[in-house]
C-alpha cells in the first residue's frame, strides 16, 4: 500500500501518526510545511518529506506539486490532513486512480449552502472522512440538504493519539504570571476568538468564594481581544485575573496550575488542551462541546458542564478546588485512560484498518 499524506504544520500526535505509518506501510509520502516545529521529527525518523507550503485552497503552485507527486508514485491513497490541502489535492486527484481521503476535527462548518464546501468534503470525489470524534462523524454524516445526503459510509471516527511521555515537563509556577504562592491557579488557554467560552468563564470566576482563593490565568491569543481585556479591567477581581499571551511552553503551564478549564461554546472535536491537561495530570472542567463528552467516562475523568451555563460552571469549579482528592484521582483515571484508549498505537491501527478497508471495496 503507498500512501500520500498533505499537511501543513502538523502537531506532535500528527507527526507521530506519519512516523507509524511508515514503518507499517509500503511506501509513505508527507508533503508538508518545512518551517512546521515537528518537521525535522519526520526528517529524523526516516519518513520521505517533501517540503509543501500551502497558502489557499485555489493555490495553483501546490495542486501543481500535489498532482506532480501523485503520478510519480502512483500512490493507491491521497490522505488531506487540512482544508487546503483537501481542496488542492481533489483538484490534483481528479482523474488519479488513488483514494481521495480527509481529515475533519470540528463538527461545524460543512454545509451544502457553502459553495466552498462543494470543493472539499462535500465533494463526489472524495472518498472517506478521518473524523477525529464521533460527534464530529455525526456532524458530518447528518449533513444535508432537500434530498441531499452525506454519504455515511465515507465517515470514519478515529481518535488522534497521544502518549503522556511526549507532555514529560518541569512545570512553571503561577508565581512567574503574579499569582501569589499558595494561591489556586485556574488555567485556560483561549486564542482570541469568542468561541471559546471567555465570558462565560469570566462570569463563572467572579461567583467564586474569595475563600477559595483562587486565581485565573489565561493563555493564548485571547489577551489580544479588546472585549476580553475591558470585561477584565472591570471585574471585580481583575487584580485575579493574569494574562499569559501566546506560549510556547503552555503545557508546563497547566501542569503547574491547580486546574484547567475549557468553556468552549464551538464546535470541538476531541480538544487537545484536554488531553494535554489529562497527560500531564491536571484535573479538568470543560464544557460538552463537541466531541469533550467522549473523554469523560462517567464523569471518572473530569467534570462536564453544559456549554454556556455560569451556574454549573461555577459550581464545577468551586468543587474541583474544595475536594482535590477527588480532582486528583480523576486526573490519574483520565491519564491511564489516554494511555490506554487514546494511544497513538491505537490511532495506527485504526488508521491502517480503514485504508485497507477502503481499498478492499474499491
Amino acid at each position: 500500500m503507498k500512501v500520500l499524506c498533505i499537511t501543513d504544520s502538523q502537531d506532535r500526535p500528527e507527526t507521530e501518526l506519519f512516523i507509524r505509518l511508515s514503518k507499517r506501510l509500503d511506501a509513505l509520502t508527507v508533503m508538508c510545511n518545512p518551517n512546521g516545529r515537528n518537521y525535522t521529527r519526520l526528517i529524523d525518523a526516516g519518513v520521505r518529506v517533501i517540503p509543501l507550503q500551502i497558502q489557499s485552497r485555489f493555490d495553483k503552485p501546490g495542486t501543481a506539486a500535489i498532482k506532480a507527486e501523485l503520478e510519480r508514485g502512483d500512490y493507491d491513497i491521497a490522505h488531506a490532513f487540512n482544508t487546503r490541502a483537501l481542496a488542492c489535492l481533489l483538484r490534483a486527484g481528479k482523474h488519479h486512480r488513488a483514494k481521495l481521503l480527509a481529515y475533519r476535527g470540528v463538527t461545524t462548518g460543512v454545509s451544502y449552502l457553502k459553495p466552498e464546501s462543494w470543493t472539499t468534503f462535500l465533494s463526489p470525489r472524495l472518498d472517506g472522512v478521518f473524523c477525529n470524534a464521533e460527534a464530529v462523524r455525526q456532524a458530518v454524516i447528518n449533513t444535508r440538504f432537500l434530498w441531499l445526503r452525506f454519504p455515511a459510509h465515507k465517515a470514519k471516527t478515529i481518535y488522534k493519539g497521544h502518549d503522556p511521555a511526549w507532555y514529560d515537563c518541569e512545570p512553571v509556577s503561577p508565581c512567574e504570571f503574579g499569582i501569589p504562592d499558595g494561591a489556586k491557579t485556574i488555567c485556560c488557554i483561549s486564542r482570541n476568538s469568542a468561541k471559546k467560552g471567555i465570558h462565560t468563564l469570566l462570569d463563572a470566576f467572579e461567583q467564586l468564594t474569595p475563600e477559595l482563593n483562587a486565581h485565573l490565568l489565561l493563555i493564548g491569543g485571547v489577551d489580544k481581544n479588546e472585549a476580553v481585556r475591558k470585561r477584565v479591567a472591570q471585574s471585580p477581581n481583575t487584580a485575579r485575573i493574569h494574562f499569559a499571551g501566546y506560549r510556547n511552553d503552555a503545557i508546563a503551564i497547566i501542569r503547574g496550575a491547580d486546574l484547567l478549564v475549557s468553556a468552549s461554546e464551538s464546535g470541538e472535536g476531541l480538544p487537545r488542551v484536554v488531553i494535554e491537561a489529562m497527560c500531564v495530570g491536571t484535573p479538568v472542567v470543560a464544557t460538552d462541546a463537541g466531541g469533550t463528552a467522549e473523554l469523560f467516562k462517567d464523569n471518572k475523568t473530569g467534570t462536564p458542564v453544559p456549554q454556556r451555563d455560569t451556574v454549573k460552571l461555577t459550581q464545577a469549579i468551586s468543587q474541583t478546588l474544595r475536594d482535590i482528592n477527588t480532582a486528583q484521582s480523576k486526573a490519574s483515571v483520565a491519564k491511564k485512560m489516554i494511555e490506554q484508549d487514546f494511544n497513538a498505537e491505537a490511532t495506527t491501527n485504526s488508521t491502517v484498518y480503514w485504508y485497507q478497508d477502503i481499498l478492499g471495496n474499491s
